[in-house]
């Protein structure tokens, strides 16, 4: 999504602090959809780009069908032209797991890739169809005049975050033209020009409904996660987060999981594995149908579903069970499942409860999350994401918080990527963040006796050192304004060092003593240039972080030549 801004030079508002750019392109890189499109992406034999979304899916299925009509050797050499790598889903293969740039991703048949490729292929194709569609609507527009916009998880971690900045960079968007953006924080900004007439007395916007002081609660329900913000209203219109971010695996693909446990009961793993190994294409459509079907369930629905099975899963299930019938008989939903033909028909009960276990994590959290002292005067609710649309969680929402005002903008999947072109514009609307973790460098101080192990003790240019100690510049849960740097001088110790290698490590313990402790590790580093340093002589670097943005930036100055180096870090 992009769309055009004129600057303002009236004072400096929170919400005139915009991008420079004329144009801001949004990116909301999805679990299970981006935009309106699935997050699925195709590649060739040779590792090339071929399709994305929809296109992806579809030539991919039609490979499956020419393998599946090719049964003579003459086929051979044609078939090997058709050999496809299909990603789908692979988002969450960066949620709550360490990642570099090495880091592996498999494909339908769990073929490995690089995983920074198949993120880079996905975000290339949006940003050129943004491109395409901006430039056919103004002809006029250069490349230069845009500013992207990427949408992360709040919940993710650093390493995460700078993942999906190096795929972006190799999808060709230059750093310096990007921005990350949290997806509960661009709903709620969205949000704060969502007209809330919910009860149709009113037509003010949500910002205007609530009074300046007010905290309210983001929830936005994706494809792969459960991501939770608490955001309070400033004075000045700037937002405030109240809480660290938080939340889980529970969104929509979850479900999907307790769909694929429910047919290995009712089929047996082993006829479902054999349906996933020979008949790929079959199994992908007997999940299709599911994501068709689960989107039309609701509390009072009160007929049978009815799913259309596969033929090869009918033949399979014969094969090793005699029949669907007898396998139904022997799992534990013989009561609530039945079969005639091809056609599976679920009481709408046993339906629901696929549902269950998601819904209950996410209300759980929620609820816990609101008996926080400090959310003891919150009283608003705000549910985004394409999950949050349906109606056993908006049901179940509403019975567990029944004196919240729970507000679900219409079109709820596409409010993160309005807000993001939004947070382009406004990228310091969110005033101050909490940090999640305990951030620092190692330093070398003066051997200690008395506070240091000896199993610590090194000797650099004749003097006794402690190595691994670990230097805080900023602690988990302490709250900072957008642009807060923390900083200290530090001295280069060896002369004949070239350049000078800045790690970062973070903690989750508010005290670290050595960068080795278990609570630690390293997040990435900057390389500082050394100038020649003469014998004796000493060079004192000021390392400092940046802190309260979406990203963390460092800058390491050479005190001497008053040289600057800063950027986003480098995955380790």
């Amino acid at each position: 999504m992009a769309k055009s801004t004129k600057q303002n030079e009236k004072g400096k508002d929170i919400h005139e602090m915009g991008s420079a750019k004329l144009f801001v392109a949004a990116i909301d890189f999805g679990t299970t959809y981006s935009g309106k499109a699935p997050t699925s992406v195709l590649i060739d034999e040779d590792e090339q780009f071929v399709a994305f979304g929809f296109d992806a899916e579809n030539k991919y299925m039609a490979s499956l069908e020419n393998d599946s009509d090719s049964d003579s050797a003459d086929s051979d050499k044609d078939k090997c032209k058709d050999v496809y790598h299909y990603f789908s889903r692979f988002k969450m293969e960066l949620h709550d797991k360490a990642v570099n740039l090495k880091t592996f991703i498999k494909d339908q048949n769990g073929v490995e890739m690089k995983a920074i490729d198949i993120f880079a292929f996905a975000i290339k194709y949006l940003k050129d169809q943004a491109i395409g569609k901006l430039v056919k609507s103004l002809k006029n527009v250069e490349t230069k005049d845009i500013h992207y916009v990427l949408t992360v998880p709040a919940i993710w971690d650093d390493q995460s975050k700078i993942f999906m900045r190096k795929a972006a960079e190799q999808a060709g968007i230059k750093s310096k033209d990007l921005i990350i953006a949290l997806e509960p924080e661009a709903a709620s900004i969205y949000c704060q020009e969502l007209r809330t007439n919910v009860d149709k007395k009113t037509d003010k916007t949500f910002s205007e409904t609530i009074k300046k002081g007010t905290k309210y609660v983001v929830i936005d329900l994706g494809g792969g996660t459960a991501d939770i913000t608490v955001h309070e209203r400033q004075f000045d219109g700037s937002l405030e987060e109240v809480l660290p971010p938080s939340g889980g695996d529970w969104g929509g693909t979850s479900v999907d999981r307790a769909y694929l446990e429910f047919v290995n009961s009712v089929f047996t793993k082993k006829v479902i594995s054999e349906l996933h190994s020979n008949q790929l294409e079959d199994y992908t459509t007997l999940f299709h149908e599911f994501e068709v079907k689960k989107r039309t369930i609701t509390t009072e629905y009160s007929t049978d579903i009815v799913i259309t099975l596969p033929v090869s899963l009918l033949e399979i299930t014969r094969k090793h069970c005699t029949s669907v019938p007898d396998a139904i008989q022997k799992s534990i939903y013989k009561e609530s499942v039945s079969c005639r033909g091809q056609k599976l028909s679920v009481k709408p009960e046993a339906f629901r409860k696929l549902f269950k276990s998601t819904i209950d994590s996410i209300i759980k959290h929620v609820d816990k999350l609101l008996k926080h002292p400090n959310l003891s005067d919150l009283h608003h609710i705000i549910m985004v994401g394409g999950f949050s649309e349906c109606e056993l969680v908006q049901t179940a929402m509403r019975q567990k918080f029944p004196r919240k005002k729970i507000i679900i903008p219409d079109e709820a999947g596409l409010a993160v990527l309005r807000g993001a072109v939004l947070f382009g514009h406004q990228p310091k609307i969110i005033g101050k963040r909490i940090l999640r973790k305990t951030y620092g460098i190692q330093s070398w101080p003066e051997w200690d006796a008395e506070l240091h192990p000896e199993t610590k003790k090194v000797r650099i240019d004749g003097v006794d050192r402690c190595k691994d100690v670990f230097y805080k510049f900023a602690v988990k849960g302490e709250k900072v304004e957008d642009g807060h740097s923390s900083g200290q001088i530090f001295q280069a110790l060896k002369t004949d060092e070239k350049t000078l290698e800045c790690t970062v490590y973070i903690s989750d313990d508010t005290n670290p003593r050595y960068v080795t402790d278990p609570s630690c590790q390293r997040l990435g580093n900057l390389i500082v240039p050394i100038p020649p340093l003469k014998k004796g002589e000493t060079l004192e670097i000021e390392e400092t972080m940046i802190f309260g943005g979406t990203e963390l930036l460092f800058r390491a100055k050479n005190m001497k030549t008053g040289e600057i180096c800063e950027s986003q870090f480098e995955l380790i």
